[in-house]
């Protein structure tokens, strides 16, 4: 039965340095291949089945190089590198259990034949690029190829030689490297989740068209030991928005740097819409304001009023709301103070942007805004508990608003609109224009 394993070569070079190969054994006969690594007898554990690089508990990080294919020489740690022993192992394991399923009488020449007849490794980003532009843009899901793209550049701020490692050097430590990355640099639990999931998803691709075989897939599946287990999703805090008195505080400091003076303006413009989100906000041009006659609850006299209707970016569905003076206060404070691109009402977008690149630059002006909206909470001394603060914090700090107002459950949902299309009718027919109006209207300068 023929036997693999991993050795050093007996004689060492000038340097003391012996060559790591694989030796295939079988009655008798060896045959040896280069794994392209070298090491000296400290750090090369020999008394395993198969040979391996020192690591674990005591045993301090270090890195070897390996001469590449095309001639090339890379470091990597001694972890990565008994990886890429492991791998070329198994592929080994992987031609011969080939043979024997074939039936198939073998030689070590036919084996070397195969063995060093390695398909082209497929770069990472080569292949992921492909499936954003085929599977997302290709079918105009912009906001899909942008996040994946997010992905892909923060693995690229990670290791800059990211855009040339093959499949089988994003590894299960690789993956583990990056991730404590960017923990270091603060990012959530969500954030990383979400960027893992768009690299699992490449793998998967790749796996189901056959460009890399399954044993390269680093992530855990079940309860696979040894591999990358992707974040669970953490729970918002129920502290994750700002009080009454914070909002007030807000709402009543004026800034003399002018971002600051703009982001505060824009996030209560949101709180006042019901907490509207991002691309809804930057997509509102005169276009969705309209003239309306409303009747009033109390006094039952009509009245003209300014309506502004939008479809939610998230659900699609029609939104009205009536254009309340706490709005009108802040729409002439953009008109006066800020430029306005094109028909656009707020100042958001700056300039022309093509379709398929407008969720990545709302993404990138949003990160701008929300790294703003903290430095406000930094300098009106908010609670630590409000000082993580995002574009999001306005739809939760109006809801928590209206919760604490008592305000009925009916008009909070409608408001917010979270219920179904059949469901936002049944209170559509509920709750008047006015009535709406009235309820949500929290003037936060009173």
């Amino acid at each position: 039965m023929a036997v693999i394993r991993t050795i050093l070569k007996s004689s060492p070079d000038a340097n003391g340095r012996h060559q790591v190969l694989l030796m295939l054994s079988e009655r008798g006969t060896r045959s040896y291949f280069t794994t392209g690594f070298t090491a000296n007898l400290k750090e090369f554990d020999t008394s395993k089945e198969g040979g391996r690089f020192h690591q674990g508990r005591g045993v301090h990080a270090f890195t070897v190089e390996r001469k590449e294919e095309d001639g090339s020489t890379k470091s990597y740690t001694n972890k990565e590198a008994n990886e890429i022993l492991v791998s070329l192992e198994r592929r080994a394991g992987q031609i011969l259990k080939s043979y024997g399923d074939s039936h198939l009488s073998w030689s070590f020449e036919r084996f070397r034949e195969d063995f060093l007849n390695l398909p082209k490794r497929e770069l990472f980003k080569t292949f992921a690029d492909s499936v954003i532009e085929k599977d997302y843009s290709g079918q105009g899901r912009f906001k899909k190829a942008a996040i994946a793209r997010g992905a892909l550049l923060s693995l690229e701020q990670y290791d800059a030689k990211f855009p040339k490692r093959p499949f089988e050097e994003i590894s299960v430590s690789y993956l583990q490297g990056y991730i404590k990355s960017c923990r270091d640099k603060g990012h959530s639990g969500n954030t990383i989740g979400i960027r893992l999931r768009e690299i699992r998803r490449i793998f998967n691709v790749a796996i189901r068209d056959k460009v890399i075989p399954q044993e390269l897939y680093p992530f855990s599946s079940g309860n696979g030991e040894g591999k990358v287990k992707i974040p669970q999703a953490e729970l918002s805090k129920t502290d994750q928005y700002l009080t009454l008195d914070s909002l007030k505080l807000m709402a009543g400091k004026v800034f003399k740097n002018y971002v600051l003076e703009r982001t505060r303006h824009l996030f209560l413009f949101s709180y006042y819409c019901r907490g509207m989100n991002w691309k809804d906000m930057a997509l509102l041009t005169g276009k969705n304001f309209y003239q309306a006659t409303v009747t009033d609850d109390k006094t039952h006299e009509s009245r003209e009023v300014t309506m502004m209707q939008y479809k939610r970016s998230k659900t699609k569905g029609a939104f009205d709301i009536m254009v309340t003076p706490n709005i009108q206060r802040e729409l002439d404070w953009f008109k006066e103070n800020t430029p306005l691109y094109g028909d656009y009402v707020l100042p958001i977008i700056s300039l022309g942007v093509a379709p398929d690149k407008l969720d990545e630059y709302l993404m990138q002006v949003r990160k701008r805004f929300n790294a703003s909206l903290k430095k406000i909470a930094k300098e009106l001394k908010f609670p630590e508990s409000q000082q993580n603060i995002s574009i999001y914090t306005a739809r939760h700090s109006f809801a928590m608003t209206l919760k604490n107002k008592d305000k009925s459950i009916e008009i909070i949902s409608q408001a917010l609109g979270h219920q179904s299309v059949e469901t936002t009718k049944h209170y559509l027919a509920k709750f008047s224009t006015t009535k709406m109006a009235e309820e949500t209207d929290i003037d936060l300068m009173g």
